[in-house]
């Protein structure tokens, strides 16, 4: 066999019937000049071709001797890829059949370009995966800077580490992907790893969403756990970007995208830290009170992360983060009304 089209890094830990589904979708693909590799950070047992019931010899299982967390176990497999292009799927999510066929139409439309990009949706837990014949839409052809202005947290919508990236360039230009604290999961790497992708020259974006993210209950998006992992790696996700979007390319729009970042960022813990109370089943006035003000505390502190780029704030900036604490704070109380609301409608259901 040749050098495939595109290699897919696929990370795993004891998920084996999300595993095999994932893997199925991949098989299920219309295109077909791809390898796979298999990262198991599972040490405990070696997985094996059988116990999924797979065979393809498109599929190579690679059993790490020693837990690399998810942000190792991702560049471990970059390094392992042969293919031309290179993209990472984790072992819950899923691709539509067409996905891999409309990237490589895309990739030879535009001349190659170092990168593509599609949309994404939602999978939502208990629903079922109906394979989707997506209709392609119009694609863009983008530099990095372009693409990183066009990039904000709800619109386009972009697949993040799971688009397609020439292997050389995301291992000599974006440098993989990077962990941001010592988490088992790679808290906010998609985020950074978006920052540093505005370095390639060219990228093409379809907003079609040929990528399923899939929540369910072992989903780490369901589980508000180690909450303080996500503040420590906000705090280092500003300062990372902030060294790269001082690029000489990039830095024409720093703040705007730095803006950008911290906003990601303080939405996203304000959800984390409210659904914290929910999970210790607190709904009250207390509970609104003490989310707030931790959500206060770390607004304050990313603020300083934001001042010591050297920028300052300004009054663009101080408005900026205006919008976002009322953001935060609706997500609070929104979050909070609907845990209430879930648990009253769950006693109403045990009573009848």
């Amino acid at each position: 066999m040749g050098r495939p089209f595109v290699s897919i890094g696929v990370t795993t830990y004891n998920r084996h019937n999300l595993l095999r589904r994932t893997l199925e979708s991949i098989l299920a693909q219309t295109f077909a000049d791809f390898e796979v590799i298999v990262g198991n950070d599972y040490t405990a047992e070696v997985l094996t071709s059988e116990m999924l019931g797979l065979s393809d010899p498109r599929i190579r299982l690679v059993n790490h001797p020693r837990n690399l967390r998810e942000v190792g176990n991702m560049n471990a497999l970059l390094a392992m890829a042969t293919g031309r292009y290179f993209t990472w799927l984790f072992d819950d999510d899923l691709y539509e059949p067409d996905f891999l066929q409309t990237a490589h139409d895309c990739l030879v439309k535009a001349g190659f370009p170092q990168a593509f990009f599609s949309s994404f949706r939602m999978l939502l837990p208990g629903e079922t995966f109906q394979p989707r014949r997506i209709a392609p839409g119009e694609m863009i052809e983008l530099t990095g800077r372009e693409f990183l202005r066009r990039y904000s947290p709800w619109h386009p919508q972009v697949v993040s580490t799971c688009g397609l990236i020439d292997t050389a360039a995301l291992r000599n230009v974006v440098g993989g992907v990077e962990e941001l604290c010592a988490s088992a999961i790679g808290v906010y790497c998609e985020y950074l790893f978006l920052v540093r992708c505005a370095l390639l020259e060219k990228i093409v974006y379809l907003d079609a969403p040929f990528v399923l993210f899939c929540m369910h209950a072992e989903s780490w998006s369901e589980n508000p756990s180690e909450l303080a992992k996500y503040l420590e790696a906000g705090k280092e996700l500003v300062k990372r970007s902030g060294e790269v979007l001082r690029h000489p390319a990039l830095v024409a729009d720093f703040k705007v995208n730095l803006l950008m970042i911290c906003k990601q960022h303080l939405i996203t813990v304000a959800q984390r830290i409210a659904r914290v109370e929910v999970v210790q089943r607190e709904f009250g006035l207390s509970a609104l009170w003490r989310s707030l003000a931790q959500y206060r505390q770390e607004t304050g502190q990313i603020r300083q992360a934001f001042r010591d780029q050297g920028e300052g704030e300004g009054f663009r900036a101080r408005l900026t983060f205006a919008k976002i604490d009322f953001l935060g704070y609706y997500s609070i109380v929104m979050t909070l009304a609907s845990g209430f609301y879930r648990k009253n409608e769950a006693c109403c259901s045990e009573k009848s």
